[in-house]
This record gives C-alpha cells, structure tokens and sequence, in this order.
C-alpha cells in the first residue's frame, strides 16, 4: 500500500510540472482528490508525524486560500455570471462535459447580476466572503473595467508576492484589503487605478506595507505591518486626539466600577514607564503588586553586588531565597497586579505629599518620616530615539518612544524646545560603560544603553516590555566574562532560561548582539535579531 501511494504521488508530481497544458477533466479530478485526501484524518499517535503532518496541512491551506482567489479571478476573466442557464446546468456535472467545444453566454440578461452573486450562490456561501474573494482578485492578480478589458493588479507589490506559493496568502488578502480602505472611493465605472495612498511624509503605503512583509518571523511581521496602518490612522486624526484625552468613569457594572483612562502618546509612554517598572519581576516592587492583597507597599530597587555562579538572570538575594508561590493561594492576573502597582504608587506618593505639607504648614522641622514612605518608588522615564535632524530642529517625521509609541513631528518639536529629553548618544557624559571584572552587574548608564540600543528582548518575535527584560553577560561571567555594554544584551526571563539551557545562542556580531535559534527552527543558524524593536531601538 504504502509503495503505491508513493508511486501514485511520483506520478501526480510529474503531471503537474509537465510543461503541456494540462487536461481541465484531469485538473478537477485531482482538486477533487485533494479534497478528498484532506477528509481522510489519520490517528497516528507519533509526535514527529503529527509535527510534519501539520507542517504539510498548513502548505495546504495556504495554497487553498491562493486557490480561491484565483478562482474568482478566473470567474470574472470568463465572465461566468454570464452563461447561460443551461450551461450553468450542465456544469453542475462537469465529468459529463465537452470541455473541447466553447462555453455558451446567455444572449439576454445575465442570470447572475455580477460575480459576486454568482460566487455566493455556486458554493452557498455568504455574499460578503465571496465578495471579499472578488476583490482580492482585483488587488492581487488583475482588475476589470466596465468593458471588461483586463488591467494589472491594484497592488502590484502585494500581487508579485500573491504569485510567490511561499508567502502567505491570508496576510496579503488582509494588507490588501486594509490599504484598499485608505484609497479614494469608487464605482464599476470608474477608471482603472493603482495604488495612491500615502502617509504624512509622502511614502506609498504599499510600499512600506512591502517592507514591513519582507520580515520572516511571523509574529513580529503582522506586528509591523499593524504598526504601519496604525501609525497613519493616529495621523488622520492626531488633532482630535488630544480634545479626547482625560480619565471618564463609565460607571458600575456587575459590582465593579469601571474607569476608561485615554491618554496621549507622551502621557502614554509615561504610564507605560510607570506601570512596567512597578509590575517588573525583578524588583521587591514587582513582588507587591503579585501579592494577593492589594495593600502593600513598594520595595526597594537596589542590588547588592556579590560573587557567585549563578545564572545573570537571578540576583544574588533570588538565589539564595527563590520567591516559591503559596499552591493554595490564587496570585493575581496580569490586570491585577497592574492595577495593584498603580494603587500602591498612588499610596505611596499621597502619604508622603501630605507629610511634606505637614512639615511646610507647621513651619517645623520635618519629623522622622516612617520608615514605610522611606522605600524608593518607581520613577517614570522618558527615553525618545531621534536622528541627527531631528536634534538640529529639522524634524519631519516621527520620533520613537522606549515603548514603541510615536511621536508626531509636532510633538517631537514640542519636547526638543522644552529639551525634555534624555540624550541617546550612547557612552556620552563619561559615562563608564564597561567595568570589566570589577563588578557582575552593569550599572544604569549600561543598562539604559543597552536598553536603547536592543529595544527589549532581542530574540524575534518577542515583545517583552523592555523593563521586564534583564541585561545577560553574552560572554558568561561564570566563565569569566566581562560586565560592559558591547557583552550585553537584553533577554526575557523565559529566553535567559533559553539561552542558559542551550536551546538559543548569543553572540555579540560588533556590539549589535544577535541570537541564533536551535537548528530544528533555523537549519541555516542564521544570526538574527528582534526587528520587531526597531520602533524601539535606534
């Protein structure tokens, strides 16, 4: 059985390279084969079967939706709407038809009042899929006009990508689709156009929409392209914007009062700097706001330096005394220990503001404060990456935060007059960013540096906010690796676990560290690097 379907498959393989026009009988019988095929669900229980089973059904699928579109370019192309009823009878059994004589159009009015009916009620399936099939055939492979007279693609870069079988087909439906929504609106009679939309700064959206699909991590690529279409929808209405910032209570609901917080991009990153720091699992913080309860106070940040061999990405105290969860108690959601890193700020802050208006009202000398408002909290920090135009006041485009968000140019001109900016000119100020042996840990002008530099996790794909990420030694300080800027970089918990595990590698490629991922995912090694955090990295 098993030589006969491998020499059953040799022979539909030779038949579909073959250079002759193939056989339209023969062409439906192996659709039908396939559809067929595909019903057939095995009940292997191997692993490895069912990975390489997955790995061909999802070849499948893809090549499945790049089939259906195609089809609906054939049903415009033939004018199909326009058979003629009998025809369309026939059809419904094609074993039976005379594929060599010409198909019969109606002489009057179309059965079907445009291919988009047709589609919908050939295949029962609703009106709107078979539409949105229509379109991408439009966008992807030719458009039409009203006479009927076959023109290239809407897109023409998305529609060379729709030719490539390796790209996937339900991304470049979606990007069509959503630049579709930025172009001008149109009828049936208007003139054939290509791509027109384009950003504040002038760049044809499908073009940086081209861009943004030539990333090969699946993850980071949809990321980039939403990142595109988002970035010039905050254009469109960057002025109305600002008129909706402000905190609104939304009342209750099923006990719990609700509150809808919409902030700017400035105040946003703010937040964003504010709640990271204090939710980070690295800190005595970041364990308050896990707690159970609500009511805890912040810890403190700092690090005692110490000699041993354990991981760089557990502190010496971590080591010595692991943080074991209670199995009995539920520890919070990612929500709640937002919510309580908020709360516990506010506590904080509030009971030491009315002990200094205390002391200030009094005209005494401040009394002992208690230890509690003594411990340090989170202090909410403002990096922006600029280009030299853009620190000689030329500023065009767009400046990005530490957490990914733009700054309009106007808003970039705003905090360039104020100078309310941390300067990204890595090293500057004398800083010292490389200690050598001296100490294990890097010091904060390192880690901010290397904080810019990597944007977060540098394994692809992952979007770890970058306060959550620790700094790892490349070259291991357990083997007598150095603490400085150009061996270090930036992993999450998880991928330091990775990495210490064997399972990814690290290697520092002139200063930009890059990882090279386990040969079952990247055959090649490739050095690689998180482009997702190009909207965070310089």
């Amino acid at each position: 059985m098993t030589n006969t379907a491998t020499a059953c498959a040799a022979q539909l393989r030779a038949y579909l390279n073959a250079d002759a026009d193939h056989d339209p009988a023969a062409l439906l019988a192996l659709a039908s084969l396939a559809a067929e095929l595909l019903t057939v669900l095995p009940q292997q229980q191997d692993p490895r079967f069912a990975l390489a089973y997955a790995q061909h059904i999802e070849a499948a699928a893809n090549a499945a939706d790049r089939a259906q579109i195609h089809a609906a370019h054939l049903l415009q192309a033939g004018a199909a709407h326009g058979l003629d009823p009998q025809e369309l009878e026939r059809t419904r059994t094609p074993e039976a038809l005379d594929w060599t004589s010409p198909s019969e159009l109606t002489g009057g009015r179309t059965t079907f009042k445009s291919p988009e009916t047709l589609l919908s009620a050939w295949l029962n399936i609703n009106y709107f899929d078979a539409r949105d099939r229509v379109r991408s055939a439009n966008q992807l492979i030719a458009q039409f006009d009203f006479q009927h007279l076959q023109h290239p693609a809407k897109f023409t870069r998305l529609a060379e990508r729709f030719a490539d079988p390796r790209q996937r087909c339900s991304e470049l439906a979606s990007a069509a689709r959503r630049l579709q929504n930025l172009e001008p609106p149109s009828d049936e009679y208007s003139p054939i156009t290509h791509a027109t939309a384009r950003d504040d700064a002038g760049n044809l959206m499908e073009d940086l929409i081209d861009v943004a699909l030539e990333e090969p991590d699946a993850t980071t690529r949809r990321a980039q392209v939403n990142n595109v279409f988002k970035r010039v929808r905050e254009e469109a209405v960057a002025d109305e914007n600002q008129q909706h910032t402000g905190l609104f209570d939304r009342g209750s609901k099923s006990g719990l009062q609700r509150y809808e917080l919409l902030l700017g991009p400035l105040d946003a990153e703010y937040f964003a700097s504010l709640i990271a720091q204090a939710d980070n699992p690295r800190t005595q913080a970041g364990h308050a706001a896990r707690e159970p309860q609500a009511n805890v106070i912040f810890g403190a940040f700092g690090r005692q330096e110490q000699a041993s061999n354990h991981p760089d990405f557990l502190s010496d105290e971590e080591a010595a005394n692991e943080w074991i969860d209670d199995p009995g108690t539920a520890l919070p959601s990612v929500a709640q220990r937002r919510l309580n890193a908020l709360m516990n700020f506010l506590r904080i802050n509030s009971q030491r503001l009315r002990h200094l208006l205390k002391s200030t009202v009094d005209g005494a000398s401040p009394s002992p404060i208690d230890d509690s408002l003594l411990i340090s909290t989170v202090a909410p920090k403002l990096v922006v990456t600029l280009t030299l135009a853009e620190l000689e006041e030329r500023a065009s485009t767009h400046g990005i935060t530490a957490h990914g968000r733009t700054l309009s140019a106007t808003e970039l001109r705003q905090m360039l007059a104020s100078a309310n900016i941390i300067p990204m000119v890595l090293g500057g100020r004398g800083e010292v960013l490389d200690v050598g042996r001296g100490q294990r840990y890097h010091t904060d002008p390192m880690r901010l540096a290397i904080r810019i530099r990597d944007g977060g996790c540098i394994v692809p794909g992952c979007t770890m906010d970058p306060e959550s990420c620790s700094v790892h030694h490349i070259w291991l300080w357990s083997q007598g690796g150095v603490t400085s800027v150009f061996w270090g970089a930036m992993l999450c918990e998880t991928h330091h676990h990775d990495v210490h595990a064997g399972l990814i590698k690290v290697i520092p490629d002139g200063g930009v560290p890059k990882v090279i991922m386990p040969s079952f995912m990247d055959p090649a090694g490739t050095p690689v690097r998180n482009t997702i955090n190009r909207r965070r990295a310089a």
